[in-house]
C-alpha cells in the first residue's frame, strides 16, 4: 500500500494558513471547531502497515495554542495503522487495517466492528447521510457500507472492483475514486463508480498518474493528490481533473513530496502531508490556481 517509494509541505500562491506539524505518519486530519484531530500510524512507518499486530497507532487532538494530546480509546484495544476518518455527528468514526471504530471526542468507544475475511484492509471512510458511511477496502479492492449507530457492516457494489482502491469522495450520482498502482509505473488512475450497478462498470476517467492516494470536489471540481504526479506533469503532487479527463497540474501542494489525504469543508482545503508530519489548510481558489 503505502510502498517504500511513498513520499510532502506545502507552498501555494494564495494565502493559506500556515503548515502545522503533526505526530509521525499522520494519514488524514480532521477539524472540528476549533481543533484538528488527526489518525498516525504509528513509529513503524509503512513497513508496519498491513503485517503488524502491534497497537503503534494513535489518534490526537491539535490545539490552536500548539498542544499535541494522544486520545486513548476507552476500550483499551488500541490503533493499529488508522489511515481514515470520519465525523458522524458527535462521534468520529475511523478505519484501521480490519476494523472500524466509532468513538467520542474524548475516546469514549461508542461501537468497535471487525471484518474478519482474507485480504481485507480498510482505507478511507466518508459519510453518506446521517445512517450511512461508505469505507473502501484496499485490500480487495471494494466498497462496504457502514450503518452509523451499530457499525454493521454489508457489502456495497462488490461487483464493480477497483484494484488498489484508495480514497474516495462521493458525489450526488457516484463515487469518484482513485487506485494506488506501481511504484515505479505511471498506473494509478481517478474513476467514476456509480451508486447502483446495474451493470455497469467503474470507469476510468483519468490514468497516467503515479501513486495517487487522494481525491476531493472542491467547488464542483474533481481534485487528487498523490505521491509521483502525473506522467505529464511528474513534479506536480495536487492536480484537477477537468470533465474531459484532462490533467491540470496545481501551485498547490506541487512543491511537496506528496499528499496522503484531502478534505474539503466548504471553504477550505485541508492537505495531510504524510512524511512531512504535517498539514496546512487553503483557501477552496487554490484549486483554480495553475502550476
Amino acid at each position: 500500500m503505502k510502498a517504500h517509494s511513498l513520499l510532502i509541505a506545502c507552498t501555494a500562491a494564495c494565502p493559506a494558513v500556515a503548515e502545522q506539524k503533526l505526530p509521525p505518519f499522520t494519514e488524514a486530519v480532521l477539524p472540528i471547531g476549533n481543533d484538528v484531530y488527526a489518525v498516525s500510524i504509528g513509529p513503524g512507518g509503512p513497513d508496519e502497515e498491513f503485517g503488524s499486530d502491534a497497537t503503534n497507532g494513535g489518534l490526537y487532538k491539535l490545539t490552536p495554542d500548539g498542544t499535541t494530546e494522544e486520545i486513548k480509546l476507552s476500550d483499551g484495544q488500541g490503533l493499529r495503522n488508522p489511515t481514515g476518518m470520519v465525523r458522524s455527528s458527535n462521534q468520529i468514526v475511523i478505519v484501521d487495517g480490519n476494523e472500524i471504530i466509532s468513538t467520542a471526542l474524548d475516546g469514549t468507544v461508542n461501537w468497535r466492528q471487525a471484518l474478519d475475511e482474507d485480504g481485507v484492509f480498510l482505507y478511507d471512510i466518508e459519510a453518506l447521510d446521517e445512517n450511512t458511511l461508505f469505507v473502501s477496502d484496499f485490500g480487495r479492492g471494494a466498497f462496504l457500507s457502514v450503518a452509523t449507530q451499530t457499525g454493521q457492516i454489508q457489502p456495497y457494489l462488490n461487483d464493480l472492483p477497483v484494484s488498489g482502491l484508495a480514497r474516495f469522495a462521493i458525489a450526488e450520482t457516484g463515487i469518484y475514486a482513485v487506485s494506488w498502482g506501481s511504484d515505479d509505473a505511471w498506473d494509478s488512475a481517478l474513476y467514476w463508480v456509480p451508486h447502483s450497478s446495474n451493470g455497469d462498470n467503474a470507469v476510468s476517467l483519468a490514468d497516467g498518474f503515479g501513486n495517487l492516494e487522494s481525491v476531493e470536489i472542491v467547488n464542483g471540481t474533481v481534485v487528487v493528490g498523490g505521491y509521483r504526479g502525473h506522467e505529464k506533469y511528474p513534479n506536480a503532487r495536487l492536480m484537477r481533473v477537468e470533465t474531459d479527463g484532462n490533467i491540470l497540474p496545481l501551485s498547490a501542494g506541487s512543491h511537496s513530496r506528496g499528499i496522503s489525504d484531502m478534505l474539503f469543508d466548504g471553504s477550505s482545503i485541508w492537505l495531510t502531508y504524510f512524511y512531512d508530519a504535517s498539514y496546512a489548510e487553503l483557501p477552496s481558489q487554490a484549486a483554480q490556481n495553475l502550476d
